[in-house]
């Protein structure tokens, strides 16, 4: 029982387990060119020219054919929009922070180098933590795959630069840091066991 226990503790003070988990799937019915903004705040997470895309334009009318049928959210997906005079970049801010990774699902009729970037501090400040770049996957926004960014550290911002104007993006989550996973495996793990004994 103490075994049980002291595992269960353990992956209870981890740090993936001390913040709620990030997780923005856009399941909205956005009017074009509603900023996403501060929509996800209340989650610590906040985002800089980023729209929220819809199949409709948030009355019920079809504004933009199926092109976001397929994606995971099916209702809203993401989209940056920049004008390259006074917005310029993109970003999202992560208030607790995102160890280790960040999955998402993506769509883009063209590949791009460094498309999203983790960064240690807000808005694309402090150390540089991974990049990843994204094959082209759908000239049409119909097909979407699934795409991680690994790194090292503890993000709290994503640049997004990289995909304006071109890349749809939907299901953005935190990656759960393998030491927490084993640790939460071995706790429950030791529960059966004991369940078993007694």
């Amino acid at each position: 029982m103490k075994l049980a226990t002291l595992a269960l503790a353990l992956g209870l003070a981890s740090p993936a387990f001390a913040a709620a988990p990030l997780s923005v799937d856009f399941e909205k019915s956005w009017i074009y060119g509603t900023d996403v903004a501060d929509t996800y705040a209340a989650d610590g997470v906040t985002f800089t020219n980023v729209l929220g895309v819809s199949n409709n334009d948030g009355l019920g009318n079809l504004a933009n054919g199926a092109y976001y049928a397929s994606a995971p959210s099916m209702l809203g997906t993401a989209f940056v929009q920049l004008d390259g005079v006074t917005n310029t970049t993109a970003y999202m801010n992560v208030a607790a922070g995102v160890s280790g990774g960040l999955s998402f699902f993506y769509s883009s009729p063209e590949a791009v180098t460094g498309a999203i970037k983790a960064y240690s501090g807000l808005n694309g400040t402090g150390t540089l933590l991974g990049t990843i770049s994204l094959n082209a996957n759908s000239a049409d926004y119909s097909a979407w795959n699934k795409a991680v960014l690994s790194f090292s550290g503890t993000a709290k911002s994503f640049d997004l630069t990289g995909t304006a104007n071109l890349v749809g993006l939907d299901n953005i989550a935190a990656v759960p840091e393998p030491t927490s996973v084993a640790l939460l495996l071995a706790g429950g793990a030791l529960l059966l066991a004991r369940r078993r004994r007694g």
